[in-house]
């Protein structure tokens, strides 16, 4: 039986076993005057212990989550779907059968349901059985445990996110003041090291990224490299994409093809036509992308590879843009609901408004411009939805990238990106001398010759971005 099946029969158990007590109840209090000075009197006494006892557990329960969270801290969880499923059960009966032995037993039950909660794939639904089923103190040690871990990781990302070969950093930078007078900060990207004008400071593939449709079969589905017949290999149960060798063709599949393949050579009525229709009809990449950073995400999940911060922890910190509903994001949904739905189980649920357009705006305001090609027969000028543009540069795609989306902008950048591999591969180049220490930029938009009022309104309409750039000041 399923963790998830167990957890629903012990909330309708509790609730059938405790409604006909809440029924008596109800009824005294209503009707017996004596009963409810009774209740009255001994509410306010037991607020008063309540509040003399909460002081006492606050300061008993943060050494113990201290403990408890240094009792685990080198232990490895399981990592197959079928070996989380028999750890979390166990865990889940082993802490029901120590708080039911008493409260000093509360400490290592909290400990068990902690770990149940690392392993099960929807921690929040937990979370709130937790909340209806066990004893309050374990519930507050599990919740403490919880927010600790939590605050531990969020404090550790910056510290291995980049990676140090990188020779960046994520710096906090000033960004002005409040109306009453609050610093306000913001995230950007300082060299570790000095670099001379030409050198290539990084370098780095796309977390995910979308050809433009009209280009499919001319370019790589996966790397959006230029297609050399003589080695080109079309899906085979798709007529809609090629790729330019055997290991992209491998890679698509293992990280989103499989599932978001139309199999138009199988079945003309696919699922997951109606999202491919969609996105060559509209030229909107947004949907696919988000179709495929979902299937990445399963992916990774499924690959166990043990990294501390997956895609999602990565696109979480991301700046975003925020995106009023609307019909269009409304389609958007379903279509991206529809076309995973018999592949990825909760998917429904997952996909809520909130959080839909949560991570369009995400997408559209570090998304990048991806030229493979200076070909301006076979390329496009532009895509529809926003990009970092790459000054000039024919168009092929867009893409993610889990550093370069901490760039921040400047009409007189002192960098620039190139894709010298003529694929997505991403590539930071200095334009002038930096020192280390100093914040690197680019240009989010094609300047050319543009007013700086112009660029002004191009930046703010786009990215809600005053620009305070040295340029921007001196022709101001």
């Amino acid at each position: 039986m399923k963790t998830s099946t167990i957890v629903a029969a012990t909330v309708g158990v509790l609730t059938v076993a405790t409604i006909g007590y809440a029924i008596y109840f109800d009824a005294k209090r209503r009707n017996d005057p004596e009963f409810r000075r009774k209740l009255k009197k001994e509410r306010k006494r037991a607020q008063k212990l309540a509040l003399e006892e909460a002081k006492k557990l606050s300061n008993r329960s943060a050494q113990t989550v201290e403990e408890a969270l240094a009792s685990i801290k080198d232990e490895d969880f399981p990592t197959s779907m079928e070996e989380r499923e028999k750890f979390c059960m166990e865990q889940l009966s082993a802490g029901e059968a120590l708080f039911t032995r008493g409260p000093q037993n509360y400490a290592q039950a909290a400990i068990c349901f902690y770990k149940a909660l690392k392993v099960y794939p929807a921690p929040a639904e937990l979370v709130m059985v937790y909340q209806k089923t066990i004893p309050s103190e374990v519930f507050t040690l599990v919740m403490g445990m919880l927010s600790k871990d939590v605050q531990s990781k969020q404090e550790k990302y910056y510290t291995v996110f980049p990676p140090e070969d990188m020779n960046v950093k994520v710096d906090e930078k000033p960004e002005g003041v409040t109306a009453d007078g609050q610093k306000v900060t913001r995230r950007g990207l300082v060299v570790t090291k000095a670099f001379t004008a030409g050198q290539a400071i990084y370098s780095e593939v796309p977390v995910i990224n979308s050809l433009e449709p009209s280009l499919e079969g001319s370019f790589c589905h996966y790397c959006l490299k230029e297609i050399v017949q003589e080695s080109a290999v079309p899906c085979s149960k798709c007529s809609q994409v090629v790729f330019c060798s055997q290991d992209c063709k491998d890679a698509a599949s293992q990280e989103f093809h499989n599932i978001l393949c139309t199999k138009n050579s199988e079945d003309a009525d696919s699922p997951e036509r109606s999202l491919y229709e969609y996105t060559k009809t509209t030229r909107n990449l947004v949907p696919e992308m988000l179709a495929k950073f979902l299937v990445k995400m399963v992916h990774e999940e499924s690959m166990n590879s043990g990294a501390e911060y997956n895609s999602f922890d990565h696109m979480e910190r991301l700046r975003y843009l925020e995106i009023p509903p609307s019909d269009e994001e409304e389609k958007e949904m379903e279509l991206l609901k529809v076309a995973l739905g018999s592949n990825i189980p909760g998917i429904d649920e997952f996909i809520t408004a909130e959080r839909y357009l949560l991570m369009k705006g995400r997408l559209l305001y570090n998304l990048y411009g991806i030229s493979t090609s200076l070909d301006t027969d076979r390329t496009i000028k532009y895509l529809p939805e926003r990009q970092r543009s790459i000054r000039d540069a024919p168009i092929t795609g867009s893409g993610l990238y889990r550093v370069s989306s901490y760039l921040m902008h400047s009409c007189e950048p002192n960098t620039k990106i190139v894709f010298s591999d003529h694929d997505h591969k991403l590539t930071i180049v200095a334009t002038r001398d930096i020192q280390a220490g100093d914040e690197l930029f680019v240009g989010y938009i094609k300047n050319g010759k543009l007013s700086t009022e112009q660029r002004r309104l191009e930046l703010f309409t786009k990215y809600r971005l005053q620009c305070m750039c040295p340029l921007c000041e001196t022709t101001d």
